[in-house]
């Protein structure tokens, strides 16, 4: 099951939570305020990059950030 972010918007919470793929959020319940029906937040997805190159980690030919023509 993939990991979704769910954001409360009765006090704006972020949360993430281990969740069937169809998972709405609309029967999650906010853990802080206790508020029922989340809303699931799109998110982006981190790229660790070559390990051991560079001082970041990212792209030894330093294109500018955008890898996939260097690889």
């Amino acid at each position: 099951m993939p990991i979704y972010e769910f954001k409360c918007p009765s006090c704006g919470k972020i949360s993430a939570k281990l969740s069937k793929m169809g998972e709405t959020g609309e029967k999650l319940v906010c853990p802080d305020c206790q508020a029922v029906g989340l809303v699931r937040q799109i998110s982006g997805f981190a790229s660790p990059g070559l390990a051991g190159k560079g001082s970041s980690g990212g792209c030894p030919t330093h294109c500018g950030g955008n890898c996939s023509g260097c690889r």
